[in-house]
């Protein structure tokens, strides 16, 4: 447990330190982009497309860190929870490690479609798909 702990912990600490993060992709508005020579367009055009990528790689890096954090805290739950329970308890609880455990999959999912430079929002398929198997493994 205590590995789990410092795991958890160290996790934190580095989602606690890139939160703080706001590097962005430099501007050159349509006005002034014009305005410059061909080679300074082709610099200005590469700088933005290099700190997009950057940016959807310290996303996707956010993500897989939540994805960690929630997946472990489950494991937690679930190595210290008390073996007996009444039954209702035990059925809302295991709905709410799947919850979790959801929640942590659409994380990991979400970082993977950043990565591909999809739009997370537009692909519901990981939520479908968990969806029709918690309904077929009640």
């Amino acid at each position: 447990m205590l590995e789990l702990e410092r795991a958890l912990h160290s996790i934190e600490l580095i989602l606690a330190a890139r939160y703080g993060d706001h590097e962005f992709a430099p501007w050159s508005g349509p006005t002034n982009l014009g305005e410059l020579s061909p080679p300074a367009q082709e610099v200005v055009i590469r700088r933005v497309e290099e700190a997009n990528k950057a940016s959807q790689e310290r996303a996707a890096i956010h993500f897989c860190l939540t994805s960690a954090a929630r997946l472990l805290t489950v494991t937690q739950l679930l190595m210290t929870e008390p073996v007996y329970r009444s039954p209702e308890h035990h059925a809302r609880r295991r709905r709410e490690l799947v919850n979790e455990i959801r929640a942590g999959a659409r994380s990991a999912y979400r970082a993977a479609l950043i990565l591909l430079g999809q739009d997370p929002a537009s692909d519901l398929s990981v939520d479908g798909a968990i969806q029709q198997a918690a309904r077929r493994n009640p």
